[in-house]
């Protein structure tokens, strides 16, 4: 093989990104076509790990051109729109009435509720101008960091200090990031997606904070959600502005 017919590191990482999203697609459709909320919760839990296995695959490939600045209370990046697919807010609610204790969800439910308030509906840029942080922060630490929505995942930054000017800014200066990670988190939401539409469901892109507020309402969410039920469907409205 001659040096310029070589795979660079580059392609090869998006050959594993779109294998990986096909893997995704597959993987959702067989759970979803005799879906149970417990198949559901399982699949979305195989999607984090597959994100997080097809993350590292790719950072080996492709490092970042500098060490990713990301770590426990540095929440610059909390104060965003964030949105999800229905399966993954599932997996988050599951991991809240698991760990918190009753004390915990209540005090939860009303700062959800609180900051839902304000961001209902909103767009991105109406969302970041707010600059209010997201609800799951805890000492300016994620308290479900172990379960995060994918685009949590995608999201790094090598530069903590850009993280802190694009705060200040409300989110309008730009952040180092690594690309290949972002289409990596990408690429298996977009496998959720898809399998999700050959399983027959809608497709719903949910605000985070909303549909949270929203499944702590409601503990049959879940339940209902996977019996074809519009649960979540305010939780993915935007304003007409």
């Amino acid at each position: 093989m001659n040096e310029s017919s070589e795979i660079t590191p580059a392609a090869e990482a998006r050959d594993i990104i779109a294998r990986a999203t096909v893997a995704q697609r597959k993987d959702t459709k067989k759970a979803m076509v005799k879906e149970t909320l417990a198949r559901t919760i399982n699949m979305a839990g195989r999607a984090l790990k597959r994100a997080e296995d097809t993350i590292a695959k790719v950072l080996k490939l492709v490092p970042p051109p500098s060490p990713i600045a990301c770590q426990a209370g540095c929440p610059w990046c909390c104060h965003i729109r964030l949105t999800a697919s229905a399966p993954e807010v599932l997996v988050v609610l599951k991991y809240i009435r698991d760990t918190f204790s009753n004390g915990e969800i209540a005090a939860l439910k009303r700062k959800i509720a609180n900051i839902d308030g304000f961001t209902r509906r909103l767009d991105g840029e109406a969302r970041a101008k707010l600059r209010l942080p997201c609800p799951l922060l805890k000492d300016g630490s994620c308290s479900v960091h172990e379960v995060r929505p994918l685009s949590c995942r995608g999201v790094v930054s090598v530069d903590v200090g850009a993280c802190k000017r694009a705060y200040d800014s409300h989110m309008q200066e730009p952040v180092p990031q690594h690309e290949l990670q972002i289409q990596a988190a990408n690429a298996i939401g977009y496998g959720i997606y898809a399998g999700l539409a050959d399983a027959g469901f809608d497709l719903e892109d949910l605000e985070f904070t909303a549909a949270l507020a929203l499944g702590l309402e409601d503990k049959d969410i879940g339940k209902r959600w996977v019996n074809g039920e519009g649960v979540f469907t305010a939780a993915a409205e935007m304003k007409k502005f």
